[in-house]
């Protein structure tokens, strides 16, 4: 919770029990969910809502500025406190929706009252909309009429994190430029009133995750065969109605640019809210979209509604969505396909290399060696297996020479091997649709394992954006429309996420342009996916990284990272001589290989649970 800022009173912090209506059938519950990310909790359950106070007489100007900033945090009635510290012609003009910037704390803010005709002062860079509405005599920096008594504060906060106007949220690297706000302020009523300032707000961490919460807004796979969340970060409090119309108005902007074409478009172009907000009584909340929602298939309609359906059941207040049109009811189809799964879960058992060469399953009581895999363990005598893999169907089996210049795999029980040559491989990484992953010195490849011998079975994957790039690894998501990719450009390390583009028949074609993730890497190792929203890293960060709950780690050695696709970054327990990372259902599986074997959590610490190495669950 936050402290009192300078002279202001400390910030009211008020619980507020949430009474959530029963879960209803008709929310979505096809497909695995990861145990602990039940997708229709609210997250808003029993959060704290800030309960600021306002300004109080006699305040001085960078009194007056603290108190907004802090009173900022609350969002109630549309920042009603935050708004009395500006003077009139601003209160109404200021947006506080358009941006936030996260600190870390009160301990890195520096305030100060710039002296009468300081050369440094200047006018707020980005706020048209808050500078607008000025009395015409408007003048100076304070945007004061001349004669008026005005004065300037300053304010510098080294940030953490920025969050724009949709929602979206990126980690700011340690040592990133941090940009002056500059506030004039007049005399209103004989106090001191805020009259220029940048439009959004800056806010500590603290206050952030009191009043933020990340919700995901879903889109169905090219297939129709999965949903793909994509993260928005909104500050409501609970049951407030503009949550779910936020939560639409993000699903009809559609995903992100690096997601967009690794997903399909279940919403005809120009489809947008016929009225101002989602309507929701009695459990039901009403979506009323403009007539091009009528342009939609069959198919198209039952996927909409299964977006809209996961995405507002994140709501506890929310147990069944309906669809109109222009007031008007709206037809789908009951049978027009499966509905899509949320969150596919791994369901197997991670597979190493033993002592002897062969591929094993890793269990608690031991070592199980794979059977049928004969031919394929028999290679380890001239190549030197490492860097297993296996299929979500448990049938299929890959590793990679010891030299990294061939990938080999085989079906359990066929009796051969397939080997492909090349150069500097990746672990081998398996999708839903039975494609085989790598990349090497010639790029990113993929191979259709039951058609391996035809030229249509082998695809070298379009990504020119990785020219010059090491991948030092790429897992498939889940889902299959997602990469995530561990590399380095002249040796600096980074965290790649891209959408996997494919054909009509689901041949992958290319992979989008990336979006960087972790952007304080100081070396990476190893990636894998926890679930449909959360990446393991094992790397190094920056020693004055932002962590989860401001954690004080050591930035000496490589350690595992979960990382919040669009969020927060929470480190894990330092494990000696850590070289791979594997995650099966959620993170409480996450294993680490190390060059004497595999090993597991036991909190807080880590404890050897195989000799095997290389540890890899399905994918």
């Amino acid at each position: 919770m936050s402290r009192a800022w300078g002279r202001v009173p400390a910030l009211v912090l008020a619980m507020v029990a949430v009474v959530g209506l029963p879960g209803c059938a008709t929310i979505p519950r096809t497909g695995p969910v990861i145990s602990g990310d039940v997708i229709n909790d609210d997250p808003l359950e029993g959060v704290f809502q800030l309960a600021p106070e306002g300004p109080k007489t006699g305040q001085s100007p960078v009194e007056v500025v603290r108190g907004f900033l802090a009173a900022s945090a609350g969002y109630s009635d549309d920042h009603a406190v935050a708004r009395s510290f500006l003077s009139p012609a601003r209160r109404l003009a200021w947006r506080p929706d358009t941006s936030v910037t996260v600190f870390r704390s009160l301990d890195t803010l520096s305030t100060r009252q710039l002296p009468e005709g300081d050369d440094s002062k200047a006018t707020p860079s980005a706020a048209p909309s808050a500078t607008a509405g000025a009395d015409a005599g408007a003048a100076g920096a304070a945007g004061a009429a001349p004669g008026r008594e005005v004065a300037e504060v300053v304010v510098r906060a080294p940030s953490i994190a920025h969050i724009d106007s949709s929602g979206r949220y990126q980690v700011i690297p340690p040592g990133s430029k941090t940009e002056p706000r500059y506030f004039g302020l007049v005399k209103s009523g004989g106090q001191w009133r805020i009259n220029t300032l940048d439009d959004g707000i800056l806010i500590t961490r603290n206050d952030f995750n009191v009043t933020f919460k990340p919700y995901w807004v879903y889109f169905p796979d090219a297939g129709g065969d999965y949903l793909v969340p994509d993260t928005h970060w909104f500050a409501s409090a609970p049951g407030s109605p503009e949550l779910p119309t936020a939560l639409v108005r993000a699903l009809l902007e559609g995903p992100p640019d690096w997601l967009a074409d690794a997903v399909a478009t279940s919403v005809p172009p120009g489809t947008e809210m016929a009225v101002s907000a989602v309507v929701v009584s009695n459990g039901i909340a009403t979506v009323d979209l403009t007539r091009n929602a009528r342009l939609a298939d069959d198919r198209q309609r039952q996927l909409m509604l299964a977006q809209l359906q996961t995405t507002l059941g994140q709501l506890r207040t929310i147990s069944s969505v309906r669809i109109t049109v222009e007031r008007v009811s709206y037809n789908i189809p009951s049978e027009s396909g499966p509905r899509p799964v949320v969150d596919p879960a791994v369901g197997g058992a991670a597979v190493g290399i033993d002592a002897k060469g062969r591929v094993v399953r890793i269990g608690v009581e031991g070592n199980e060696v794979v059977k049928g895999l004969e031919d394929l363990d028999s290679l380890n005598a001239v190549y030197g297996l490492t860097f297993p893999g296996v299929s979500y169907d448990g049938g299929w089996f890959a590793a990679l020479s010891a030299d990294r210049s061939r990938l080999l795999f085989s079906e359990a029980d066929s009796g051969k091997t397939t080997q492909l040559p090349g150069s500097g491989f990746t672990a081998p990484s398996f999708d839903t649709r039975g494609w085989l992953w790598t990349a090497d010195a010639s790029g990113v490849r993929a191979v259709d394992v039951a058609q391996a011998a035809s030229d249509d079975g082998r695809v070298l994957v379009e990504a020119d954006w990785l020219k010059d790039y090491q991948v030092k690894a790429l897992r498939v998501s889940r889902d299959g429309t997602r990469a995530a990719l561990a590399i380095t450009d002249r040796g600096e390390p980074h965290v790649f996420l891209t959408g996997i583009v494919r054909d009509e028949s689901g041949r992958p074609v290319r992979l989008t342009q990336p979006e960087g993730i972790v952007p304080d890497l100081v070396s990476v190792r190893d990636v894998a996916w926890v679930d449909e929203k959360h990446l393991a890293v094992l790397g190094r960060r920056l020693p004055s990284a932002a962590n989860a709950n401001d954690e004080t780690v050591s930035a000496g050695v490589d350690r595992p990272w979960i990382v919040e696709i669009g969020g927060t970054i929470q480190p894990i327990e330092v494990v000696a001589g850590a070289e791979t990372i594997t995650v099966g259902d959620g993170a409480s599986t996450l294993i680490v290989g190390t060059e004497k074997g595999t090993q597991g959590r036991s909190r807080p610490s880590w404890a050897k649970i195989s000799s095997a190495r290389w540890p890899s669950f399905p994918g």
